[in-house]
């Protein structure tokens, strides 16, 4: 199933062609290395690229045997964290999870049609207790202004991240729609993105977050130590993005690789990049 609210490049999983997609992507990864390029960060972004752990893991040591690696992070969903599988990631390198909660409230993870495929915000925040010290790093994923979310439900989100779980990071996002996302919030999360409050809402968060002894990495990311990454801010000059989707810089331009995943397999196994 996908969320309403994503508006992301995502597809339903079949095994299949996530297998073939992975493939695809060593298959570039090998094309790019070839070319001279050299990577020291590592970012396994999207919907759930753990879907598939021994084909990431297998993508991860593609990347490791070619490049020397300081840091690994990889997003995952609350269901995989209780799974050895991911906690075996750690073998193949990877310092830092990123896990998309978005909220703690039942409620809204039913309207989000989260609730039966993650668990409770309950069960999720067990997980993330459980999960403490795997990574060198876990940071959550939250977001806010849904259509129903109250003040106190809110509160009650921050509560549980910096007093009863005390994650290392956690990244607030404001709930956004698109054209293609406008109908299915409407019909599962009771309505479109109220935007005149989301600026109280914001500084909600953010004061909340501060007094709690976190630093602002960013607008939207906040962690409880200087120097963690903040996986929407690029530092380096340049940066190469891989997999349909991607966004790369380089040489004073931005690269988007092709948006359907059959047009970049076709491209990737004709020897060229998305």
């Amino acid at each position: 199933m996908l969320c309403p609210f994503c508006s992301f490049h995502r597809v339903l999983f079949r095994e299949d062609s996530a297998s073939h997609y992975f493939d695809c992507l060593r298959k570039e990864i090998d094309t790019v290395s070839d070319a001279g390029y050299s990577f020291g960060e590592l970012y396994v972004g999207g919907g759930t690229p753990t879907v598939l752990p021994d084909k990431l893991a297998r993508l991860l040591d593609c990347v490791q045997k070619r490049h020397s690696l300081t840091s690994v992070s990889v997003e995952t969903n609350p269901d995989d964290l209780e799974k050895d599988s991911v906690r075996h990631l750690r073998d193949h390198g990877v310092n830092r999870l990123s896990v998309g909660v978005q909220s703690f409230d039942d409620d809204l993870l039913r309207q989000m049609q989260r609730l039966e495929k993650y668990g409770s915000g309950d069960m999720i925040a067990r997980r993330l207790v459980h999960s403490a010290g795997v990574f060198d790093t876990l940071n959550v994923d939250m977001i806010f202004n849904f259509p129903r979310q109250s003040e106190a439900s809110l509160n009650r989100d921050l509560r549980i991240l910096t007093k009863e779980i005390g994650v290392d990071q956690v990244s607030w996002y404001p709930l956004m729609s698109a054209s293609s996302t406008r109908r299915p919030m409407r019909q599962h999360m009771g309505g479109d993105v109220d935007r005149s409050r989301e600026r109280a809402l914001y500084q909600m968060i953010a004061s909340h977050m501060l007094d709690a002894g976190y630093q602002r990495s960013s607008a939207w990311c906040f962690s409880r130590q200087p120097g963690l990454i903040d996986e929407y801010i690029v530092e380096h000059d340049e940066y190469v993005g891989l997999g349909s989707g991607s966004f790369s810089y380089l040489q004073g331009q931005l690269f988007a690789s092709t948006f359907s995943i059959n047009h970049y397999c076709a491209l990737v196994g004709a020897g060229q990049t998305g």
